[in-house]
């Protein structure tokens, strides 16, 4: 609700602000939303969470992923079961390479609405484009593919 105030100039609630903060979103003015959802959760401390649920959204939208988590971080201590803030999370920790964090922000997510199928097909995509860890190779292998290599080795130079 816009009201006048003493001076002629517009005061605005913690809602018109947030509102006029998605609109900027909407409109690709990130940097001015996360002003205006800043501003709004000052006036109305009740829509901090959601104005950092954002927060996190614009910053990833900008790429600037530590930025992202950090802001879905607040959202999670304020709202603990945000499910959608840990997905988030895991996609960007992801983004980031950060995958052992990335799995256990999806774990999260799964555990708190195991229903949502999306969150188990964003951990099982994040699998599928993790980098596999190389095993080394017992000291039996190691040998075995030693004296192959020397037996390949041996084989082409003797026939020289």
């Amino acid at each position: 609700m816009l009201v006048i105030g003493a001076s002629g100039a517009p005061v605005y609630s913690g809602e018109d602000l947030f509102e006029i903060g998605n609109e900027h979103y909407a409109q690709g003015s990130l940097d001015k939303a996360i002003e205006l959802w800043m501003q709004a959760k000052q006036i109305d401390p009740s829509l901090s969470a959601n104005a950092w649920y954002n927060t996190g959204l614009a910053y990833a939208a900008m790429k600037d992923y530590e930025k992202a988590i950090m802001a879905w971080n607040e959202t999670v201590m304020l709202v603990p079961n945000s499910s959608m803030a840990y997905d988030n999370m895991g996609t960007a920790y992801g983004l980031l390479g950060k995958y052992e964090e990335a799995s256990m922000a999806y774990d999260m997510a799964i555990s708190i609405d195991p229903d949502v199928v999306k969150y188990r097909i964003d951990k099982e995509l994040l699998l599928k484009s993790a980098p596999k860890e190389e095993t080394p190779l017992s000291p039996i292998s190691a040998f075995l593919a030693l004296i192959t290599v020397l037996g390949i080795i041996l084989r082409y130079t003797g026939d020289s």
